[in-house]
């Protein structure tokens, strides 16, 4: 397992792309809290998605150049492979998120420091979540389209049903991740009241995180690479 974590933290340091668009991504936030005074809109609207999005190439990449197979045949336990993705993806992902955050802070003047550690929360159980619908999914397109879409289009609609919007709508994952870090650009669509608190829709978006990442071991260990 360490050998593994070790190659996956090697690959996402080697990977020119993954930095020079977090570091894009980074820039923008900071710019947004400058602008807005909100240092929490640019973090979780635009830097956890793309911190999501890298996450996810970092499976659906290997699949597209049929690494994979080299990565398997070097630690055929496929479970552990999957697991130092995520591992790897989500300390990442939650050390960024946190920079981002404090930085927002600092340079909107607001006092949220305890936005940090949600926002790195959040990171840190996207990536997992991320790396799970990359193993699924194997193709980088169908991946990226999945994690926008699901929170920037998917989850608004159901939100504003009046039919369905307050039964399903507390269910919904990104809608309790917007619950617990207390940043969403669609909040005032919701119709409904959380059937839970922050620390309750923290868990509820770990749980989805982490039983949609045992369905993707589940089918990665039953299925050719």
């Amino acid at each position: 397992m360490t050998g593994a974590l070790e190659a996956e933290a090697r690959k996402l340091a080697t990977t020119r792309s993954a930095l020079w668009l977090t570091l894009s991504v980074a820039v923008l936030a900071l710019g947004l809290a400058a602008m807005t005074k909100d240092p929490l809109l640019g973090v979780a609207n635009f830097g956890v998605p793309v911190l999501m999005i890298l996450s996810a190439l970092t499976v659906t990449g290997e699949y597209r150049t049929a690494m994979i197979r080299t990565t398997f045949l070097a630690t055929p336990r496929r479970t552990g492979v999957l697991a130092a993705k995520a591992l790897v993806t989500a300390g990442f992902s939650a050390v960024v998120a946190a920079a981002m955050t404090a930085g927002s802070i600092l340079i909107a003047g607001s006092g949220e420091w305890c936005s940090v550690g949600a926002l790195a929360l959040y990171a840190a159980a996207g990536a997992v979540l991320a790396v799970a619908v990359g193993a699924l999914l194997r193709h980088t397109a169908a991946a990226v389209a999945v994690l926008l879409l699901v929170p920037f289009v998917v989850e608004p609609m159901l939100s504003v049903s009046t039919d369905i919007g307050g039964t399903v709508g507390p269910l919904l994952p990104f809608v309790n991740a917007a619950a617990f870090t207390g940043a969403s650009i669609f909040g005032f669509l919701h119709s409904f009241s959380m059937w839970w608190g922050p620390q309750g829709s923290a868990l509820y978006f770990g749980g989805v995180a982490l039983g949609i990442f045992a369905a993707a071991v589940v089918v990665v260990e039953r299925r050719d690479p």
